[in-house]
């Protein structure tokens, strides 16, 4: 049985520990384990919830690592104190929260666009989506789960200490242009997106108190002027959909200084089951709405194609959700 049938009947598990965690997050059960000491009836009190039901809450919660009991009492695990609690930094909930939703939006749909094909839609963001979607949660995902390793590629590069001017292109909430800037005193950054998108970056640049070397600019950038003369310009998950993708990383190439250097990061899907499984899942909807899904190093011949060199492709798991393909192109 365990090497049989029941593997895929298991599948059906992973909805209700997802599930499981999301209660927990909206009842911000993990908030009140971190103020106070609690056992099952103080715990009760507070969130006002079933008493016998709420232990089998607490039960599935224990069995996926996220809380732990001791002498009675219920503690948040390590994991749990960094991501999950509310009111810190590093809170992650409303990520996991935002792609749980759109995860089950998107499987709502798929047996009709299996049977139908995707619609007639153009290729592009719903600025007023995105938009919401980067002052909900992008801010928060780009914070805590991206921006370390995003500085961290562009200080590997040899040319990092003379560059002067970056393009964060497509920034959603402008976190990563900024905490580059962040990084080296004499970077100057200009924050791409739609105009829905950017009219949400003012108080970002402010949090970072960077309006002197941080400018922004609104646009549809598959139609509209990105700037040039850019040391570095920086991209993630922007091409999946694009009505032609050649052209912008053309007109990416043509805004990049001589020598400049792009890098993109954008998800890969390639035929080895082990390797991307979980990138196939992760972006199964998209593929079935007709977006563009990468096969592996096709960006990397693209770029070849249109003139840059040097290209430097590898692989890292650094990012949420899937493993993510970084291409570092020198014009």
């Amino acid at each position: 049985m365990q090497n049989g049938i029941n593997r895929y009947i298991k599948i059906l598990l992973e909805q209700n520990k997802a599930e499981v965690l999301a209660i927990a997050l909206n009842l911000k059960l993990f908030d009140y384990l971190e103020k106070d000491i609690m056992n099952l009836d103080l715990l009760v009190k507070e969130l006002s919830t079933h008493s016998k039901n709420t232990n089998t809450l607490l039960e599935a919660l224990f069995m996926i690592d996220l809380i732990y009991k001791k002498d009675g009492f219920y503690k948040n695990t390590e994991i749990t104190k960094k991501y999950f609690i509310s009111y810190l930094s590093t809170y992650c909930g409303n990520v996991f929260l935002h792609r749980k939703d759109m995860l089950n939006h998107g499987r709502k749909a798929m047996a009709e666009l299996v049977s139908n094909g995707p619609e007639d839609v153009t290729m592009t963001k719903s600025p007023k989506k995105w938009a919401s979607v980067s002052k909900k949660f992008l801010k928060q995902e780009q914070t805590t789960l991206i921006s370390q390793s995003v500085v961290k590629i562009v200080k590997s590069l040899k040319e990092y200490p003379n560059m002067t001017k970056i393009l964060d292109l497509g920034c959603a909430s402008g976190v990563l242009g900024l905490e580059i800037v962040k990084s080296q005193p004499n970077i100057k950054a200009v924050l791409f997106d739609f105009p829905d998108v950017t009219s949400l970056i003012p108080s970002h640049i402010d949090e970072y108190n960077l309006a002197n070397r941080v400018s922004i600019l609104s646009g549809d950038m598959q139609n509209d002027d990105i700037g040039s003369n850019y040391d570095l310009i920086w991209c993630s998950n922007i091409f999946y959909f694009l009505d032609n993708k050649t052209d912008l990383i053309k007109k990416i190439y043509k805004a990049l200084s001589p020598n400049g250097i792009l890098i993109s990061a954008h998800v890969e899907i390639g035929d080895e089951v082990k390797v991307y499984e979980d990138s196939l899942f992760y972006f199964l909807g998209l593929n079935l709405q007709g977006r563009t899904m990468f096969k592996p190093m096709e960006l990397s011949t693209i770029f070849e194609d249109i003139g840059f060199r040097n290209i430097n492709s590898y692989t890292t798991s650094s990012f949420p959700m899937t493993p993510t393909q970084i291409h570092i192109a020198k014009k």
